[in-house]
Parts: C-alpha cells; sequence; structure tokens
C-alpha cells in the first residue's frame, strides 16, 4: 500500500505530465500547417493531445474510484481495462459527470476531434510504418484530421473566407499560377493546385485558433469536475481521520477556463 506523501506526489506527478502533454499539444495544433514546415506539428500535436487527454480522463476515473471505496486506488488491471481508448474515457468521465451536477457535452466538431484522439491513441499514430510493412490495420491520421480543419474552416465568417478567396485569386494572378500544380500533396494524400494549396494554407492557419477553441472548451468542465472530485476527496479524508493523499487536482489547468476572446487570439501555449 502506498503511503500518503507517496501517493501525493504521484498524483501530482501526473497533474504536472498531463498539463505540459495537454499544453504542448495545443501549440502544435496551433503552429501546424499543411505545408512541409508544418505538417509534422499535426503529428507531435495528435501525440501530446491524445496521451494528456487520456491521463486526464484516467485521473478522473482513479478520483471517482477512490471516492466510490473508501478512498482506495482501483488495481492495475481495472485501470488499464480503459486501454486508450479516448471515446471510451470521455464516456466515462461524462458519467462521473452527471453525478457531481457537472454540464459535460460536445458539439459535432468536438466529438470528430475526439474521434480521431482516440483512433491516434489505439493505433492510428503507427499508420505511416504500417503502410510500408504492408500492415494497413489504421486509418491515416492526418486524412482525419483534414476533415477536423476543413469542418473548422467552413465555420469561419462568410466574410472571411470570401477574403481569404479573393487573396488567393489575387495572388495566383499575379504569379500566373492558375494551371499550376502544388510539388507536394494536401495532408489528405490528394493532389492541389497551386490555388488551392494557396487558399487552405491560409485558412487552416486561421481555422487552427478555433480547432484550439474547440479543444479548450472541450477541456473546460473538467476543471469543475475536478475540483468536486477534489474537494469531496479531502472531505472523505478528514471524516476518515487520515492524511490527505489528494492535491486539488484542478489547480493544474487554469487555462481549461480561458475566454474565447483570448483563445482566438493567443499564438502559444507551451
Amino acid at each position: 500500500m502506498l503511503v500518503f506523501e507517496e501517493e501525493y506526489r504521484l498524483l501530482s506527478q501526473e497533474g504536472h505530465l498531463t498539463k505540459s502533454s495537454l499544453l504542448a499539444g495545443l501549440d502544435s495544433i496551433r503552429r501546424a500547417n499543411i505545408d512541409d514546415q508544418g505538417r509534422g506539428f499535426f503529428y507531435s500535436g495528435l501525440f501530446e493531445l491524445s496521451i494528456g487527454f487520456e491521463r486526464l480522463m484516467k485521473i478522473v476515473v482513479v478520483l471517482q474510484h477512490k471516492l466510490e471505496n473508501y478512498n482506495l486506488n482501483p488495481t492495475n488491471k481495472q485501470l488499464r481495462a480503459y486501454g486508450h481508448n479516448i471515446l471510451d474515457l470521455y464516456k466515462a468521465s461524462c458519467s462521473i459527470a452527471k453525478m457531481h451536477n457537472v454540464e459535460m457535452t460536445s458539439s459535432d466538431e468536438q466529438q470528430q476531434i475526439l474521434e480521431v484522439l482516440s483512433l491516434f491513441g489505439t493505433g492510428s499514430r503507427y499508420y505511416n510504418l504500417d503502410q510500408i510493412t504492408e500492415s494497413p490495420r489504421h486509418e491515416d491520421p492526418l486524412k482525419m484530421w483534414s476533415e477536423v480543419i476543413n469542418s473548422h474552416i467552413w465555420g469561419l465568417k462568410y466574410s472571411t473566407r470570401q477574403k481569404l478567396e479573393a487573396n488567393t485569386f489575387r495572388y495566383i494572378d499575379k504569379m500566373n499560377m492558375a494551371s499550376s500544380w502544388y510539388p507536394g500533396r494536401n495532408i489528405d494524400g490528394e493532389l492541389m493546385l497551386m490555388s488551392e494549396f494557396h487558399y487552405l494554407y491560409h485558412a487552416t492557419e486561421k481555422a487552427n485558433f478555433h480547432i484550439v477553441w474547440s479543444l479548450v472548451s472541450l477541456l473546460s468542465p473538467f476543471y469543475s469536475l475536478l475540483s468536486k472530485l477534489s474537494h469531496e476527496l479531502h472531505n472523505l479524508a478528514e471524516l476518515q481521520g487520515v492524511k490527505q493523499t489528494v492535491p486539488y487536482m484542478y489547480e493544474f489547468f487554469p487555462f481549461f477556463l480561458a475566454p474565447k476572446n483570448l483563445v482566438l487570439k493567443r499564438k502559444k501555449w507551451g
């Protein structure tokens, strides 16, 4: 059995690790783009976010188990049963949130993000190597993420999309590239005309701010949930007359409460 101080230290470390993973993931997604210099950030973003979301929700599962079982921790087998399936963990978190009167919902765009992160965590992160070794077991994560980008591009203001189109046509006409092909491919694997590349590059740059907002607003209810779980566990420990083993876990994640107007302007998260 863990001593109280050791359990407190381990949960604190988990809080720091989860915070760092999520912030690094937000930063990478914000910086990612469809050109050769930017596309690597999609992979690092998905990697860090899948880790961060999984660890965040496993913290919730652990705290709820402690609350329901007189401060006892779940077994390794119980926690590992969730695997890396972020969708299952999110459903479990929603059920726990409901018990504590915390509203936790997701939009279609946010559900789309959760699906990509879940597939990435359960195997699609190996897509490139699987394809090379002729073992195609998973979908291309960048192709899936391109759909997330497209849905957020369509979510931009009509005037913004009009301006992006006008700037694209102006640039293509000036450079006489109306029928020129981009030398690479889009992240979904499709060939692009230079006009398509120019539009998507700048549209993705703008859409990324809104994708980050979708992520932050998806994470926001976890602040209240962790607060309630932490305080209830502190009360339980007091009733049991034992030392407190749980930090105030919500304190690791103040950025969950960032307002939309600031998120849509913030360029760095890491």
